[in-house]
């Protein structure tokens, strides 16, 4: 909780009451390297809320990513919102992406993170988890906690997100200690909390 607290505080907080308001804010602010907490208000504040999808537009339109979401209070949360540096593209963000340049409403510095990602690799890195391809060592490990009937019977977007959670650990050991977590809460016919 100590830890919360002070990325809370580490931070600048940026408060918007409609999608417009995001969009003037990346078009002044895009280029800072600072990440931000953005709040905003919770769907019963009708007049003031702004959806996920218009965030998720605005934010990749302008070549940053979104992060972890905690409540700010009864009437509003906050989401952590980065300049995209070298992340993979997950396939829902992709097709966000497309959409955006078809509509016109994508901007140089989202081309610019596309094309970068494309250079890096970044762009298909994820490709094997959208497909919800499962690495060998993990149906190993299932198979070890007898755990195959409760992973076969999972949510396809639980699966999704713990095998980005695997692909994207950057030590092999990171990575093993990941499957045998998801492996453990399978076998005791659980998620892994944070999915």
């Amino acid at each position: 909780m100590r830890n919360e607290a002070m990325d809370q505080e580490k931070f600048a907080k940026v408060e918007i009451t409609n999608a417009d308001e995001l969009w003037e804010w990346f078009a002044k602010n895009h280029a800072q390297d600072e990440s931000i907490w953005l709040v905003t208000w919770k769907a019963v504040n009708r007049d003031k809320y702004t959806t996920r999808d218009q965030v998720l537009d605005a934010l990749i339109a302008y070549g940053w990513i979104d992060g972890r979401r905690l409540k700010l209070d009864d009437d509003r949360t906050m989401q952590l919102l980065s300049k995209r540096k070298q992340q993979a593209w997950a396939a829902s963000y992709q097709i966000r992406a497309r959409k955006l340049i078809e509509d016109g409403r994508m901007t140089e510095h989202g081309l610019a993170a596309i094309e970068e990602a494309k250079a890096s690799g970044k762009w298909d890195e994820m490709a094997h988890v959208d497909a919800l391809q499962e690495p060998e060592d993990l149906i190993t490990e299932i198979r070890a906690w007898r755990a195959n009937e409760w992973w076969s019977t999972a949510a396809q977007s639980y699966k999704r997100n713990v095998l980005r959670w695997i692909a994207g650990a950057k030590k092999p050991e990171t990575r093993a200690k990941r499957v045998t977590i998801v492996a453990e809460h399978a076998g005791r016919g659980e998620k892994v909390p944070q999915y």
